[in-house]
């Protein structure tokens, strides 16, 4: 029988992962890894034991790309969408940064190594340029999957009426939005079942029993909302308002 394949998408650092692995968990079904990627090992790929007619992919593709990446059909896709000012700051901390003078070379080809070695004399504030840069404009220097600003990513998702999922909402009520997104998948599940799976995908079950992989703590770091508000200075917020305070319904700017 044909599996039935589930795409998470979002945003870089939208929580993406988190509820890959959440999706899975009440779906009981496994998480295979990054969609038009299925032949490469994730860090986080897990369940690969359970047995199901389902199985979840993470994707952080643009709409117009996800159809075209992989040869396997796409039966649901659930979007997860993250405030910007949020994503900004939890990307200082995930991505590896270049100094200004470099962001300027076009063309310059750096290995990951040296990328990684002179993010650590990138200072923070310049960090935080270059991740707004990439939130607002788009910013493939700094990564691929940065090429797209925030809003023309999930624009397009929203225009074709995918199912989306507020990171801060499944923060502040996980059960409400597990039953919502299961709901929409078209699949039946008991109470027990749905606090089970939020117990063992939640933040906190995570920090007391962390990884041996320091890239995948990396990736799954604290689960919180709300730092733009001590880490941005107020000429960055009124930025954010200048430019999606008319466009976006999602946040208040």
């Amino acid at each position: 029988m044909t599996k039935k394949n589930i795409i998470i998408v979002g945003y870089p650092k939208s929580g993406t992962t988190w509820l890959s692995r959440l999706v899975a968990e009440l779906v009981s079904c496994p998480l295979i890894g990054d969609w038009g990627y299925e032949n490469i090992d994730a860090l986080y790929r897990e369940g690969l034991e359970r047995g199901s007619d389902y199985r979840v992919y993470k994707s952080h593709h643009s709409f117009d790309a996800l159809e075209k990446v992989s040869s396997f059909k796409i039966d649901k896709i659930i979007y997860i969408i993250r405030d910007p000012r949020d994503v900004v700051i939890s990307g200082l901390h995930y991505f590896s940064f270049l100094p200004k003078l470099l962001t300027k070379k076009e063309g310059l080809l750096i290995s990951s190594i040296l990328k990684k070695t002179s993010s650590r004399l990138v200072s923070r504030k310049e960090k935080k340029r270059q991740m707004i840069q990439a939130v607002l404009y788009g910013n493939d220097n700094l990564n691929l999957w940065l090429k797209l600003s925030w809003y023309n990513h999930y624009l397009p998702y929203q225009a074709n009426k995918i199912h989306f999922v507020k990171y801060e909402d499944l923060i502040d009520d996980p059960k409400i939005e597990s039953e919502k997104i299961l709901t929409y998948l078209g699949i039946s599940s008991n109470e027990n079942h749905i606090k089970q799976s939020i117990v063992k995908q939640s933040f906190q079950k995570r920090k007391f029993n962390p990884s041996n992989n320091k890239q995948l703590d990396k990736l799954l770091r604290e689960g919180v909302y709300g730092n733009w508000k001590k880490e941005l200075t107020e000429t960055e917020i009124a930025l954010f308002k200048e430019e999606l305070n008319e466009v976006t319904k999602y946040y208040p700017f």
